[in-house]
């Protein structure tokens, strides 16, 4: 199982993959084409972490085939990203239109025609929204961040997580496998964390906050494992423990945001860096009306009492 192609596209479940034989993995590693990798900086385009599309991860997991490239790298349409440096790539049409062939041997999924409409929608949605991103990061993500860390005079948010932002994105055991779940309750688990797992009644229905009877949705699944749902809050901190938000990609996939110590929200999509950012490069001041993609519905606000739940994942 030499390579690993796996579209980096859900926030809270895991993400769709397929493994090459050696002799196709060769194949493809020898037409990708990109620039020399150099150290993120200031001015470097930042990561793609956004709901949605965010690029195709390509892994070698054992014999490693190709020195020119790293061992775990994401591929966007403009830009390739490794180990805290980026390059920028030159030819990356010829990989996803492989992709796009071998959709049929994804694993994690199970309805191939509706996830490669949603696929294309969402590389569509991508391309459009990525220069929108980066000039909103390149203008004021500095000021936003230094405010984000600001020492704030006392809010009714004491207890929610301080902000931590590197602890979630310096190590990539940390980062790969802790999802929105994981950051949005403050709950490490290095296992994907998935609303129910913990209490043995996992969603099995993401197709709206409320599902039908008789099926598990990410809200019901989330207060089984402890969380109390705060259908009527208005963005307001708890007394205790802290306040996150679930929205949902219909049919897809599942988000989860957290308000912190500082009364600013911020969240982790995927196995992305945790972020202060929505979709179109802007802080978020509510989750209800940030951008948010195609995770369209709001479902709730929720309260996370730590100590009172419990979460775990399937890695």
């Amino acid at each position: 199982m030499p390579v690993k192609i796996t579209i980096d596209i859900f926030s809270g479940r895991p993400n769709p993959y397929f493994i090459l034989n050696y002799t196709t993995a060769r194949k493809v590693l020898n037409m990708i084409s990109f620039g020399s990798f150099a150290r993120i900086s200031e001015s470097s385009d930042p990561f793609p972490a956004v709901l949605g599309y965010r690029g195709l991860i390509v892994e070698q997991l054992g014999k490693r085939l190709s020195n020119r490239i790293p061992l775990r790298v994401l591929f966007t349409q403009d830009s390739a990203y490794a180990d805290g440096r980026i390059a920028k790539v030159d030819q990356i049409d010829y990989l996803v239109s492989f992709v796009f062939d071998q959709l049929p041997r994804l694993r994690l999924t199970d309805n191939i025609p509706s996830l490669k409409k949603y696929l294309e929608s969402s590389i569509e949605t991508f391309q459009l929204q990525r220069s929108v991103f980066i000039r909103n990061y390149h203008k004021k993500y500095h000021h936003w961040l230094n405010d984000f860390y600001k020492t704030h005079k006392r809010t009714a948010c004491s207890c929610g997580p301080l902000p931590d932002l590197p602890t979630w994105n310096s190590a990539p055991s940390i980062q790969f496998n802790n999802n929105c779940y994981n950051y949005s309750t403050n709950y490490r688990t290095d296992s994907y964390g998935q609303p129910g797992m913990a209490a043995e009644q996992q969603y099995n229905n993401l197709s709206a906050c409320a599902t039908p009877m008789g099926s598990m949705s990410a809200r019901l699944g989330a207060l089984a494992d402890g969380l109390i749902d705060l259908p009527a809050n208005n963005n307001k901190c708890p007394n205790s423990g802290h306040l996150v938000a679930l929205v949902i990609a219909p049919g897809f996939d599942y988000h989860w945001y957290r308000k912190g110590r500082n009364g600013k929200w911020s969240h982790k999509i995927g196995g992305s860096p945790a972020t202060i950012l929505d979709n179109c490069g802007n802080p978020i001041s509510d989750p209800r009306t940030a951008d948010r993609g195609s995770y369209v519905d709001f479902c709730s606000f929720m309260h996370d009492i730590h100590g009172h739940f419990k979460i775990k994942g399937p890695l």
